[in-house]
């Protein structure tokens, strides 16, 4: 009667095991020294105001003024306050500002080519804070939330 008896390769499992066990330090000194905010964002929050009163709801969006440079970013707006995480916060620099609050109770038709007529919610805003908006801001380099209120009449 062979017995067979199965043993293991240890041939490559004690150098595997050697460069696991040194590549972990480096691994961990790579993840953790790596910086968790390339860009520098900064979470931006602030109040709305339409007439004095709080802006129930809508939205606000940021867009760069140099469109080749900067990222865009925006967040809703909720009882008269809006705010961005860091994720979605805007790194230093110049800022265009649009802010859309449409009224949910007026819907506009507007024609489009025949048989292509569609409804569209009126706008609560006016043209000059959202489609031609002249709304902007400067984000500064620094660290923590980025206030910034708007008061629109």
């Amino acid at each position: 009667m062979v017995r067979c008896i199965l043993r293991p390769t240890s041939r490559y499992s004690r150098p595997s095991r050697r460069l696991a066990l040194l590549s972990l330090p480096l691994l961990a000194l790579i993840v953790g020294c790596s910086e968790p905010n390339p860009l520098g964002r900064r979470p931006i929050q602030g109040q709305i105001t339409l007439n004095g009163k709080p802006v129930d709801y809508g939205s606000i969006q940021f867009s760069p003024e140099d469109p080749d440079h900067g990222v865009s970013s925006g967040a809703m707006i909720e009882n008269g306050r809006y705010h961005t995480k860091v994720t979605d916060g805007l790194p230093p620099g110049s800022y265009k500002v649009m802010i859309t609050s449409p009224d949910r109770g007026k819907v506009e038709k507007v024609e489009g080519p025949p048989g292509d007529e569609r409804s569209f919610a009126v706008e609560r805003i006016p043209k000059k804070y959202n489609l031609q908006s002249t709304l902007k801001i400067e984000v500064p380099k620094g660290r923590g939330p980025h206030t910034a209120d708007f008061a629109l009449d």
